[in-house]
């Protein structure tokens, strides 16, 4: 008797690896640097983004433009914020764990025409990068900073200066007149400490420059605090002063080098404020218009920039010159994110390759059939090749995912980092297979990622009191099934695209599905069948809805196309006047629309709710 494959010995690597949760651009452990670009997986899609982007920033010095500004978006767990740090780390050329970050990412890329681009700009175009995430680099002194001044404080602290402004323009006042290096002598003398290592902590630092300064020239500043008195808080930095300073201090301290700015989760920082928009828009301008080509700017968003604009009606025209100063945009699709977690996470050696293309050709049929969703957008087809890069998962599972992480993220309530370690879809795919609540890696060749197991690692971000009733199913109802359909009905709640009916909640959750057997699941069959009485009973509300289901599916010919109860169970359809009414115009009737599409039958006619309140009033007369 052949004993069956377990899924861990699938995988040409060491799954239980450490996978960074999450991408840091500000990481400054070289060590996790050198893995994070020894790790990073170049897409053909993303390899082509690149070489758009070196072959504008070789081509820069010999035509000076002002367009000098690049938009990265993509969903949280895309790869943006790698994408844009590997550009920041590669183009400045670092040095890494003693090794050059340039070559090792060239190296990665696996592409002659773009290495031979990177080599030009490191040997032509010697740049200095200030990468940071704008997220966390916001200082304490206002709690609603510009990203003028942010900016501003990183590059001064990249250069050596302080990153306090009034400490700064000291610091860049006393360097001009050559009386820097006096200063620093002065300041040991007097604290017996070095001003390099003490000048980070402001609040002391900005009294003790003062005191130094007394010490130097007391004619000008007759008291210790004479300076601090004058200066504190006075400091300020317009988009223009930061175009001029960056230009005059990189002439000062790295000569004949470029900049670029490389500053993750821009579209955050600006996302729905108009000021804040339109000083990114003044800051891009006055680099690109002062450094003619020479100050680069990268940013990160989640959201592409035109959707960013044209959320801000009011100054949508005078915004949209934002588009302009943006000519080069690279969007993360979700195919990237699944071949980069085939490749980094769930890549298989040869002996499973050959194996699972055996069961995937054995089980065709089958397994088309029983994962083929109704949804609004097209989701990614389930190919021979596409199954052996990404089982146990599927390939509309990632797309599903993604959805359900991006859904969590932006609920109310919900912080920037929900998701914990599982927030990002290579770490979440991982987990599957290693977390204790998963495990897959001890399941066995045939077993498939669930949706319910999703549920399980991603649940900590779901409301409390949504886990207690989900968790309580288990001893309410005695069915094997009832708890898992409840944990993905609670999860594609944040899948817009694709339709809560009973078939694709039976179709997305592989509970119904062991090792390819696959179980029937109906509206008119248990667990399914009473779970919308129930819960409207539950929440002490009127049992119409429950009446309207029954009599709508008995008019549906088609047994497989019955609606499923989980349409209804919402709270706000109960809690809004015509809440029922909008569930039917948006979701029902446009999905019977598509079941019947190429039949001559008037749809609403037969499915309209109008219509069928009248039925089942009649019915309920005809009882009485």
């Amino acid at each position: 008797m052949t004993t069956p494959t377990p899924i861990k010995m699938l995988f040409e690597n060491d799954i239980r690896r450490r996978i960074e949760e999450v991408i840091k651009v500000d990481q400054t452990d070289e060590e996790i640097i050198r893995e994070e670009i020894k790790e990073y997986v170049v897409t053909d899609a993303i390899r082509t983004h690149y070489t758009g982007i070196f072959e504008a920033y070789r081509e820069a010095p010999n035509k000076p433009t002002d367009g000098v500004s690049i938009w990265v978006s993509g969903f949280f767990g895309s790869g943006k914020s790698s994408f844009a740090k590997m550009l920041g780390l590669a183009v400045a050329n670092r040095t890494v764990a003693g090794e050059s970050a340039a070559e090792r990412f060239a190296e990665r890329t696996g592409d002659k025409k773009l290495q031979v681009l990177l080599k030009a700009i490191n040997e032509k175009i010697p740049t200095h990068a200030v990468i940071f995430d704008v997220s966390t680099d916001r200082g304490i002194r206002s709690g609603n900073q510009a990203l003028t001044e942010i900016m501003y404080g990183l590059f001064l602290q990249s250069l050596g200066y302080a990153k306090d402004l009034d400490l700064s323009e000291l610091e860049i006042g006393l360097e001009e007149k050559g009386q820097l290096a006096r200063f620093e002598e002065e300041y040991e003398r007097l604290f017996k400490k070095k001003w390099a290592t003490e000048k980070g902590k402001v609040a002391f630092a900005l009294s003790e420059a003062s005191r130094v300064l007394h010490s130097l020239d007391p004619d000008t500043y007759p008291m210790a605090d004479s300076w601090v008195k004058a200066v504190k808080n006075k400091a300020d930095i317009t988009p223009g002063k930061l175009a001029d300073r960056a230009g005059e201090l990189m002439k000062r301290r790295k000569p004949g080098l470029s900049l670029m700015f490389v500053v993750d989760e821009v579209g955050q920082f600006v996302a729905r404020d108009v000021q804040k928009m339109l000083d990114l828009q003044a800051v891009v301008q006055q680099l690109g218009v002062k450094g003619r080509g020479k100050h680069w700017v990268v940013v990160t968003s989640q959201e592409q920039l035109g959707e960013l604009v044209s959320g801000l009606d009011d100054k949508k025209i005078e915004l949209a010159r934002l588009m302009d100063r943006f000519p080069l945009q690279v969007h993360l699709e979700p195919s990237d994110i699944s071949e980069v977690t085939s490749r980094r996470v769930l890549s298989k050696n040869a002996a499973a390759q050959s194996a699972l293309g055996k069961l995937f050709d054995e089980h065709r049929g089958r397994l088309t059939e029983h994962t083929r969703l109704t949804a609004d957008i097209k989701l990614p087809q389930l190919t021979r090749e596409a199954f052996i890069d990404l089982y146990p998962l599927l390939p509309y599972q990632i797309d599903l995912i993604i959805q359900v992480v991006s859904g969590l993220r932006t609920q109310g309530g919900a912080g920037k980092h929900v998701g914990g370690a599982n927030r990002t879809i290579i770490k979440l795919a991982q987990q599957l297979l290693i977390n204790p609540a998963v495990n897959l890696a001890d399941g066995q060749l045939g077993d498939l990622v669930r949706l319910d197991q999703v549920y399980d690692l991603v649940e900590g971000n779901i409301g409390s009191e949504v886990r207690a009733k989900i968790a309580a199913i288990s001893k309410e109802l005695n069915h094997p099934l009832a708890q898992p359909v409840a944990k993905v009905i609670c999860l594609l709640q944040y899948v817009k695209s694709v339709h809560r009916s009973a078939e694709n909640i039976a179709l997305v959750d592989a509970a119904m599905r062991r090792r390819f057997a696959f179980l029937e699941m109906h509206p008119d069959s248990p667990p399914v069948q009473g779970v919308l009485r129930d819960w409207l009973a539950a929440n002490e509300l009127p049992g119409e809805s429950a009446e309207l289901l029954d009599a709508l599916n008995a008019r549906i010919p088609h047994r497989d196309f019955a609606i499923g109860p989980s349409y209804f169970m919402r709270d706000w359809i109960y809690s809004e006047d015509g809440g029922l009414d909008e569930v039917w115009e948006t979701d029902l009737l446009p999905l019977l629309e598509e079941h019947h599409a190429g039949e001559d039958l008037d749809v609403r006619a037969l499915y309209g709710l109008a219509v069928l309140r009248r039925a089942i009033g009649s019915a309920q007369d005809e009882h009485e």
